[in-house]
């Protein structure tokens, strides 16, 4: 039985939508589900951001080494643990990509995408070929719009009101539908097939160059967020992935390496519609658990 079989089957255990992109380097075979669709990406669209950094690290427009000192006007809630500490923290560029990626934190996040700007990822995106990547919001508007608060400058009022919602997983205006998820309007948003694209070119060592896919994947791997692509792999299986999650959307896009030589094997699965996030992740890492059967058994 081929894969996308496998996982179309699986996916018949729910009524939320998958969309899907596994690629196995080594025998070319693919799995494609809704693939060239659009979805939200909630916090898989700091992938796109820290390939941005990389790639202005290797022109020399800036150094990992530097530090910067965290305000508190810098603070976002959600996921990551920076929003805890006092502010005037100083901490080195590399170490907001760190968190951003391995526990998404979403205050290192607007803190590198403020510095680079989202017209300098959107240039970088093209230049990879990632045209329909599109990032129009931070976390902090994403968040924002996630419980139906119009995005506004951070403030005390404006921090307390956002994580009171935050808290109830409110939305005050229904009506409207949920912002973060439509897509008749500019979102953060891309298909399957875009991010398992991006992922080939660090699996295959050509985002830059060999050492700056490396550099990249290094953080990649010590993702700490792994109750989905890893969770029912075997235990010391090398995973580099970012996870994202938002309203009904529970996402995940990694790299798999594959023992026995058998090479490198890339996900990426973006959902909508989920009940629960622990449904979504159930599926997610029942996909992957097939996938990484069907190569080694």
């Amino acid at each position: 039985m081929q894969l996308q079989e496998k996982v179309e089957r699986i996916l018949e255990g729910t009524d939320a939508t998958f969309g899907v992109s596994i690629k196995h380097l080594q025998s070319g075979e693919e799995v494609r589900i809704r693939a060239d669709e659009p979805f939200q990406m909630a916090s898989v669209f700091k992938v796109p951001i820290v390939l941005t950094l990389f790639e202005q690290v290797h022109e020399g427009q800036i150094d990992l080494t530097t530090r910067i000192a965290l305000t508190e006007e810098d603070r976002v809630p959600g996921s990551g643990i920076l929003q805890e500490l006092d502010p005037g923290l100083p901490v080195t560029i590399k170490d907001l990509a760190t968190l951003m990626t391995i526990v998404s934190d979403n205050m290192a996040t607007d803190v590198l995408l403020g510095m680079l700007g989202k017209d300098a990822v959107g240039d970088t995106m093209r230049r990879l070929g990632a045209e329909n990547i599109s990032i129009v919001h931070s976390c902090w508007e994403l968040l924002s719009l996630a419980v139906g608060m119009e995005p506004a400058p951070y403030s005390e009022e404006s921090w307390k009101k956002l994580t009171e919602r935050l808290e109830l997983d409110v939305d005050e205006d229904p009506g409207r539908g949920n912002w973060v998820m439509r897509k008749d309007q500019e979102n953060n948003v891309c298909t399957p097939d875009t991010m398992t694209g991006l992922l080939v070119k660090l699996a295959e060592g050509a985002f830059i160059n060999p050492a700056v896919s490396e550099a990249v994947l290094d953080i990649l791997y010590r993702q700490q967020l792994n109750d989905r692509i890893p969770a029912r792999l075997p235990s010391g299986t090398r995973v580099a992935h970012k996870t994202g999650t938002i309203a009904s959307a529970v996402n995940d896009s990694g790299i798999i390496e594959l023992p026995g030589g058998k090479g490198p094997l890339i996900i990426s699965i973006f959902s909508a519609g989920n009940e629960t996030t622990q449904g979504g992740e159930a599926m997610i890492a029942r996909i992957a658990e097939a996938a990484y059967q069907h190569f080694t058994e």
